[in-house]
């Protein structure tokens, strides 16, 4: 394994990073809308403590949402030829990107709907 400095490892997880995004549809849909919860969040001036842990189910979301790349790539890699237990193991990953998903809508959906349900109700006679 060769040395590389801090400088040269942080522009290689930045490239990884910038190649998940711009590779795959579900990591670009899941930055819009994790984008979009998190300027709604500031915009109704949610709590530092509730921003906060939106901002942290969001990353989970992308964070799963790379390691399943990366995993069903090196699957890929590894063979071309379908093999059910590493059909199981893309299944299962991508189950976890699920369950984070799910997770943070819930999350959002339980520190966000009473400020909307109240926006809406001082706007809407």
């Amino acid at each position: 394994m060769k040395n590389t400095s801090f400088s040269q490892s942080f522009l290689f997880a930045l490239k990884g990073i910038s190649r998940g995004i711009s590779d795959e549809r579900n990591i670009k849909i899941q930055m819009v809308i994790g984008l979009g919860i998190l300027t709604i969040s500031l915009l109704l001036e949610i709590s530092r403590i509730d921003f906060i842990i939106i901002l942290s189910v969001s990353f989970l979301v992308i964070i799963l949402e790379l390691i399943n790349t990366c995993l069903e790539q090196l699957i890929d890699f590894i063979t071309l030829e379908p093999h059910k237990q590493l059909g199981t193991i893309k299944d299962i990953m991508a189950g976890a990107v699920l369950l984070s998903v799910i997770l943070a809508v819930i999350v959002g959906f339980i520190i966000l709907s009473p400020l909307l349900i109240g926006l809406f109700r001082e706007v809407l006679p």
